[in-house]
């Protein structure tokens, strides 16, 4: 197995709120994202605080179909011991507002999880990737430093408009196609054997803020671009050997500038390659 990550400031940023990180030990690799909200402060430091502190918990996590009494665990513990950090510097309790995508893998598999929204992309032996997008209608995710204060948590429960949505597409297009589904799961979580995928992959919700520009008049929108367009584009390895994601994303960028293609939120992809 191999593992390797990336995040990239968007063009709307001042500052990356984004954070990924990869890594292995004697028998799994990991891949650990934070995309730390816009609207609450200093969350770029945050969402480092909570990555660092997950994968001190890493190895809570159990690989399998029945994942989940584990990754509450380890979700929990990590918001818990992140917050130890942002109070020692004396940071808002906010700045932990971010959403944790989580990929762990072993010898027989893997489990690949959304806390919040973003995007889990899975390939298959058999040539199809599947592509789970988790949103919030109104756009304001459920964020695991919820949990830390009960207030919040209620003002967050008491929105009635606020559905979270989980979109399945697969690449080529598999009919009937997955469709959009509401989903009342805290975590999405999605586990596979490591015989019948490639790779896995968890990417921010920056994958939905590409645009292509008019190449006639650079300063007007022409149309966006549709995620799994940008999605496709950017796992499209020729090897998954050393720092294949950090390579695939120079290439990724060289298309977007012959495409005129721009994304104003910030960008990150971690991934675990399984052969």
């Amino acid at each position: 197995m191999n593992t390797n990550s990336a995040f990239y400031i968007g063009r709307g940023h001042l500052v990356c709120q984004d954070y990924v990180i990869s890594g292995q030990n004697d028998d799994s690799c990991y891949v650990i994202l934070a995309d730390g909200c816009s609207s609450s402060p200093d969350t770029d430091i945050g969402a480092r605080f909570l990555v660092k502190a997950a994968e001190s918990f890493i190895y809570q996590i159990q690989v399998g179909p029945k994942a989940l009494p584990s990754l509450e665990r380890y979700h929990q513990q990590s918001v818990q011991f992140a917050s130890l950090s942002s109070k020692f510097l004396k940071l808002d309790p906010s700045c932990l507002d971010a959403t944790l995508l989580t990929i762990k893998a072993d010898k027989t598999g893997f489990v690949a999880s959304c806390y919040g929204d973003g995007v889990i992309a899975l390939a298959r032996k058999s040539g199809y990737l599947e592509i789970y997008s988790v949103e919030f209608d109104d756009g304001y995710p459920q964020y695991v430093s919820y949990t830390m204060d009960a207030l919040r948590r209620q003002g967050f429960d008491a929105q009635t408009t606020n559905h979270k949505s989980v979109t399945h597409v697969t690449i080529p297009q598999v009919r009937p196609s997955g469709g959009v589904t509401r989903s009342n799961e805290v975590i999405e979580f999605h586990f596979g054997n490591k015989s019948d995928y490639l790779f896995a992959a968890v990417l921010s919700d920056g994958v939905h803020s590409f645009v292509e520009y008019d190449k006639e008049d650079p300063g007007r929108v022409s149309h966006a671009v549709s995620m799994q367009e940008v999605v496709a584009q950017i796992l499209a390895f020729s090897s998954t050997r050393g720092d294949f994601v950090s390579r695939r994303m120079s290439a990724f960028y060289q298309v977007c500038m012959a495409r005129s293609w721009h994304h104003d939120d910030d960008l990150s992809v971690g991934v675990i390659a399984l052969g």
